[in-house]
């Protein structure tokens, strides 16, 4: 549009808005477009608000409505508007290790203004419910990602990037797929299909088989129904917090685009996804796992698992089609809970998470009452899974005394496996795991055990670069979480492939007679006190949680040299360690992400554990006693 086009297209709109047939209908519409044209006659960045943000909307009574938004006030050093500085401050929040995560926030899908969006993100701040994810940040990440894999391809591919786009069953993960599809097709060259509810190690399993060029799974796993969040997948596996930072700037960047116009993307609020193409490739994953469990059990049969009884409990989240598989390959999965992902959790045990104790009882009190030989439980995406075992096989052939497999002990009977399929391979775990672990790997199976940084990404990191390095065979990358990787599986965080592994070694065992699973890892020694502390800190500060935990530790140190219960472990790799002069240890590591200062211990009983470890280390902290809250301690 030439110079003198766009002065008549401004004071058209102008006209138009003065109008008597415009002034009560479409007034806020039409300033806005006023807005949008002068900003483009002008060419200027502004620093003030637009008419839409301030202005006061006539009515047909006389009265007035103002627009309920917060106007900005003042500009910082950087001449960034207030309004602009919370969004672009709020899209860096969202950065959780290498994925994004926050809390939902809804908007409207159309009309909306970019002050609407600065103004919820404060209300949600000043109401502490964390980094708000909405619609608009999700499109701004979609332009990121977009932006970003096409800036790194190293030749331009003919028909352009293809991003694959699926999500847990949170309801609201479909507003953020459009938004994000929205984005990313935004962006020249690229296009996004749909795929709906699948699991996050699908996504990277599409991008492995070709089927797309980079994922995206929306979940926030298995943190509370209002959360929500963005994983990201490449060829080479999950994004990095390196990548995310990239990501982040792209998407600040697009933010500010935005805020120039004074208005929201469109999006098809809950009516589906706009995009290129709507697929269905989750049924190509499911039958990746069945032939994986086909190899482990090693039979022509195509029903291995026709002498087993199972328990699935997805706990209503994506791992709901393990049970139909399992069904197809022969096993008995009446007795199966949660099986339909309906956007709600299960009221007896909240957002499925196999560490947590309600969830695993409830599976182990399903696996009694049906004489279940294993119980497999996944978390809301599916990329971590625990189990249920029986420990005592009577003589009338059932089952009793069902046990937790988690945490070390599910670390340990993986090890078992691959001591024998890959003998003096090493095992990659979080810094948290136990001596009997460590034990057990070198000294009763000849493997390599190596403790690194807690953080599935970290973990996995760190076993990619060791077996590509050379310096070790990293056949496993796992956390007592429950995250676990596997090199014969490209390092996918999958709790399905996991399950494959446990349940083609119980379906080996059960055909060759032997007893429970649990026997294999008899000889892991376990504390019977095992429990995590968590110190916060009062205002929230990472910055002070970061100093306090500094002084600690130092002073830690210190009383090491004189207390003789206390061995410092010179090989930790993460906050501090001791080993306890029973056999036990306790640890102390600063939180990923939260204000928080972990203290886990392992103790031959509880009484040990707070004479030696408790009562020391709570007068350690009460000299920050004005920063910290103790009340986790006792």
């Amino acid at each position: 549009m030439g110079l003198n086009h766009q002065k008549a297209a401004f004071f058209v709109a102008v006209f138009c808005a003065y109008s008597p047939s415009s002034a009560f209908v479409h007034w806020p519409i039409i300033t806005q477009h006023i807005y949008i044209i002068r900003s483009q006659f002008t060419g200027i960045l502004r620093a003030s608000p637009s008419p839409i943000e301030s202005f006061t909307s006539p009515v047909k009574n006389g009265s007035s409505s103002k627009f309920n938004v917060v106007n900005p006030t003042e500009i910082d050093s950087s001449n960034t508007p207030p309004n602009l500085q919370v969004i672009i401050t709020s899209l860096a929040d969202l950065k959780s290790g290498s994925d994004l995560r926050g809390t939902y926030a809804d908007h409207k899908n159309s009309g909306g203004t970019i002050a609407n969006i600065s103004h919820l993100i404060k209300t949600m701040k000043n109401e502490e419910r964390g980094a708000a994810l909405t619609p608009f940040a999700s499109h701004c990440f979609g332009v990121a990602f977009g932006k970003k894999l096409l800036r790194d391809q190293d030749t331009k591919k003919e028909g352009g990037i293809s991003i694959c786009l699926g999500r847990d069953p949170r309801p609201h993960g479909e507003r953020l797929a459009d938004a994000f599809a929205r984005g990313a097709e935004s962006v020249e060259g690229v296009r996004v299909m749909y795929t709906g509810l699948a699991s996050t190690p699908s996504m990277y399993e599409f991008c492995r088989a070709d089927k797309c060029d980079a994922a995206v799974m929306v979940t926030a796993s298995h943190l509370p129904e209002d959360k929500n969040g963005l994983k990201f997948f490449g060829k080479g596996g999950g994004f990095t917090k390196t990548n995310i930072d990239e990501l982040i700037a792209l998407a600040q960047t697009e933010a500010r685009h935005w805020y120039d116009m004074g208005i929201l993307p469109p999006s098809s609020g809950n009516a589906g996804v706009l995009c290129s193409e709507l697929v269905d490739f989750m049924p190509f994953y499911v039958d990746s796992l069945k032939q994986a469990i086909l190899r482990e059990v090693g039979t022509s049969s195509p029903y291995p698992l026709s002498n087993l009884k199972i328990v699935v409990n997805p706990g209503k989240g994506s791992g709901y089609f393990f049970n139909e598989l399992l069904h197809d390959l022969g096993a008995n999965v009446d007795h199966s809970l949660h099986l339909h992902p309906d956007g709600t959790f299960p009221e007896s045990s909240g957002v499925p998470n196999p560490e947590k104790k309600v969830f695993v009882e409830e599976t182990l009190r399903a696996c009694e009452a049906c004489n279940a030989d294993i119980g497999v439980m996944f978390d809301t995406d599916a990329d971590r899974a625990g189990f249920v075992l029986p420990r005592v096989m009577n003589e009338n052939g059932t089952w009793s005394k069902y046990e937790a497999l988690n945490r070390n002990r599910l670390i340990a009977l993986l090890s078992v496996i691959f001591s024998t399929s890959a003998p003096g391979c090493t095992i990659v775990t979080d810094s948290t795991t136990s001596e009997g672990l460590n034990t057990f790997l070198e000294d009763t199976l000849g493997l390599k055990h190596f403790r690194y940084l807690r953080g599935y990404a970290n973990v996995i990191g760190k076993a990619k670069e060791l077996t590509e390095s050379g310096k070790a065979n990293a056949e496993v990358a796992i956390e007592t979480s429950g995250h676990c990787a596997m090199k014969e599986n490209g390092f996918t965080d999958d709790g399905t492939y996991t399950a494959v592994k446990i349940i083609g070694l119980l379906a080996r065992t059960s055909a060759s007679g032997q007893g429970s699973l649990l026997d294999l890892i008899s000889g892991l020694t376990e504390m019977p006190f095992d429990e995590e502390y968590r110190v916060k800190v009062k205002d929230g500060s990472l910055e002070i949680t970061a100093c306090v935990f500094e002084k600690v530790t130092e002073a830690l140190k210190e009383r090491c040299r004189t207390e003789t219960d206390w061995i410092l472990d010179e090989d930790n790799l993460e906050g501090i360690r001791m080993r306890l002069s029973s056999g036990g240890f306790f640890m102390l590591r600063q939180s990923l992400h939260d204000p928080v200062i972990s203290m886990q211990i392992e103790s031959i009983n509880e009484d040990e554990a707070r004479k030696v470890v408790l009562e020391p280390m709570l007068k350690l902290f009460s000299e920050h006693e004005s920063v910290l809250d103790l009340s986790a301690l006792g």
